[in-house]
């Protein structure tokens, strides 16, 4: 039923979406299909999450010290998404629950692989979107065990694509040497929270296919020449999982007003899986820590594995190269910055001066570069023009999502765009008196400042 609550929320929703360009809306291959909305509305989650992560300095090891204590509205944002994602439902056959938590009988998944295109297989999923539409899809008001339930499930999943990516980077020797020692290790107590144990039990599952065939140069080239030690291993599986670590523990701290522990950059991984309910309470911190005891598997962990590597089995049957390029993704957001500019402005001037537009092929009048990426454009040329939008536009909706920042090399001079609106912003280059020179009418030799 229609209340007041549920007015504003969709308005807001409508807000979100109109100021979005429609590039940034339409993901999937079909226009118009209810993929956009529901990608578009995670997504929307997503990117507010991954911001704020990048101004608490890239991991949350000083706590709660926000950007200057803003005061965030991501709960009620996640209030409004969540809204709108439950008008689509996950069709029950492919809900990706399903797979991480129960075993396949084999007779059915013979059956139904020869009908259809069988699905992305679970260890290429992206674990932090699984986490994200998961919990906008739960109803609401989300429940703390059911969040810490959801993550220690994902948890797991994410765990063995470390492993299975730790297994892609090694060479032919080091496999088959910790496939050995594993495996001698198999039938103790603790084996499904060792990750010797589980990365030998991956190795073996993995040979089985075609993934570690064809080593090719290209292929060498991706391999590590370190050798691997214990604790490089242990520092590998940790920096795998911090970024998913960090959105979940932002993610709890928003949804359930929880405080966010600082700590020292080496116990990050500790001090965010503690906070996160993934490590154990009674675990002794004697001992150096290791990754896999977080690991709480809710079905047995040798029996999931191997279902989840015999999709990558079949999938690597079909499309060898990607089935490795896909395992090895480091995904790793820089911060934005600008180009490094040269010192004396005449180097730039004498290299744009006379260059030719890649569209036309002629001099344009107005040339600009891109000060984030370095593309050569052309300001005002009408040759450009696609939809009545000048180049400049159009490339910042390409570069920056609506926002261009450009140097007009006739003038020394930046300008900033915006949507439909722009502006000059002075120069960086000053003369031996720390004054400008626009449009260069005075020819004084200029220097960055």
């Amino acid at each position: 039923s229609e209340t007041n609550l549920s007015k504003e929320m969709e308005s807001v929703m409508k807000d979100i979406k109109n100021t979005t360009q429609k590039k940034y809306r339409d993901y999937s291959k079909t226009p118009g299909s209810p993929d956009n909305d529901f990608l578009f509305m995670y997504s929307v989650a997503r990117t507010n999450l991954e911001l704020e992560l990048i101004h608490r300095g890239g991991n949350l090891c000083s706590g709660g010290a926000s950007t200057a204590g803003k005061r965030s509205c991501l709960n009620q944002l996640f209030h409004v998404l969540a809204l709108h994602m439950r008008l689509y439902s996950i069709d029950s056959e492919f809900n990706p629950w399903r797979k991480l938590t129960q075993l396949v009988e084999e007779e059915n998944s013979q059956q139904g692989n020869e009908e259809q295109q069988p699905e992305v297989p679970v260890l290429y999923h992206d674990v932090t979107s699984l986490l994200l539409i998961q919990i906008l899809m739960m109803p609401q008001p989300l429940r703390k065990d059911h969040f810490t339930c959801i993550v220690k499930v994902l948890f797991t999943l994410l765990y063995t694509q470390a492993l299975v990516a730790l297994s892609v980077k090694c060479n032919e020797e080091d496999r088959s040497a910790w496939k050995h020692t594993g495996a001698l290790k198999k039938n103790t107590s603790d084996a499904e929270k060792s990750y010797e144990v589980l990365l030998s039990f991956v190795i073996s599952e993995l040979s089985k296919g075609k993934l570690y065939h064809e080593e090719g140069t290209q292929e060498c080239a991706m391999v590590s020449p370190v050798a691997w030690s214990p604790e490089s291993m242990e520092k590998y599986l940790q920096d795998f999982c911090l970024p998913f670590l960090r959105i979940t523990s932002l993610l709890q701290h928003h949804l359930f007003g929880e405080d966010l522990p600082s700590c020292q950059e080496e116990e990050e991984f500790s001090v965010l899986s503690s906070c996160l309910g993934l490590l154990p309470t009674f675990y002794q911190t004697e001992h150096p820590f290791i990754s896999a005891s977080c690991l709480d598997w809710p079905v047995p962990a040798f029996d999931i594995i191997s279902q989840w590597c015999l999709e990558i089995n079949s999938f690597t049957e079909r499309h060898a190269e990607q089935g490795k390029a896909l395992l090895i993704q480091e995904s790793r957001w820089k911060l934005p910055h600008l180009l490094q500019l040269p010192e004396n402005y005449n180097t730039i001037f004498q290299y744009y001066h006379r260059k030719t537009c890649s569209v036309c092929t002629k001099v344009p009048k107005d040339p600009a570069v891109c000060l984030v990426c370095g593309t050569f454009v052309c300001l005002k040329g009408l040759c450009c023009k696609q939809q009545s939008y000048c180049e400049c536009v159009l490339h910042s909706q390409n570069c920056g999502a609506g926002t261009g920042i450009f140097l007009l090399i006739n003038a020394s001079v930046i300008i900033i765009i915006r949507g439909h609106r722009f502006c000059l912003w002075g120069s960086v280059y000053l003369d031996a008196h720390g004054e400008e020179d626009r449009d260069l009418r005075r020819g004084k030799p200029l220097y960055i400042c």
